[in-house]
């Protein structure tokens, strides 16, 4: 789910890089083009004609609507799903993004909520997934047309229920440092997230090395400590 919604993120930036000029894929469609209202892009991958990007195969569209740029403090940007896949996966449900403006640090900070989402796997089942995050872009800002250089830190919480059927409650302890730099393997480089599933023991993943890889920590019970390697 985080990896999904991470790479929409990424979709959705570049989409708006573009400013809805024709690519060979996705394709954008840019509607309502008035700054004094509520504007619409979607982002279309025709189903068979979309190579792959950062890794993943996507059909279906990104619907996005917007009262603002995504510089602009206050504006509201919500995406929905048309029959979106990502790796045989649908995804359904609806991403807010809201610019808060500038913290004490002078860096935008943006709330995200993800509501009512469904990712629907060929083989595993189904997961549901809600979250509340912020997100604090410490660096990149001024290469806006350059994703590469983004860095954000990540602080907030997510609950749902797993593909087991299991439900679950996230909560970052630490924040996530995420470095665009990564897109090639993980992009989470440091921070530590606590996940409570239903019935076990809570656990704490530490994804400590602050290096582009997909090494983390698995601890149990405080002491048990097991190394493992997650895709992204």
């Amino acid at each position: 789910a985080e990896s999904i919604f991470n790479d929409i993120e990424l979709v959705i930036k570049e989409g708006f890089i573009n400013n809805g000029q024709a690519k060979s894929c996705p394709n954008y469609n840019l509607m309502n083009a008035d700054t004094s209202d509520v504007d619409t892009l979607i982002i279309d991958f025709p189903e068979g004609q979309c190579q792959p990007i950062y890794g993943k195969i996507r059909t279906g569209k990104i619907i996005v609507t917007y009262n603002g740029k995504y510089h602009d403090s206050l504006s509201i940007i919500t995406s929905t799903f048309d029959n979106y896949y990502i790796n045989n996966n649908l995804i359904q449900g609806e991403r807010i993004v809201t610019n808060q403006g500038r913290n004490s640090h002078g860096n935008l900070c943006f709330k995200i909520d993800i509501n009512n989402v469904s990712i629907t796997t060929p083989l595993n089942g189904t997961i549901n997934w809600e979250s509340e995050r912020i997100r604090e872009w410490i660096n990149g800002e001024d290469t806006y047309y350059d994703i590469s250089d983004d860095k954000y830190q990540i602080t907030g919480n997510s609950n749902g229920n797993s593909a087991n059927g299991n439900d679950f409650y996230i909560e970052i302890i630490t924040p996530l440092n995420i470095d665009s730099e990564c897109l090639s393997s993980c992009v989470i480089k440091s921070g530590t997230a606590k996940i409570s599933p239903l019935g076990y023991n809570d656990r704490i993943i530490n994804y400590g090395d602050s290096l582009c890889d997909c090494n983390v920590n698995l601890i149990i019970d405080d002491n048990n400590n097991y190394p493992l390697v997650i895709g992204y």
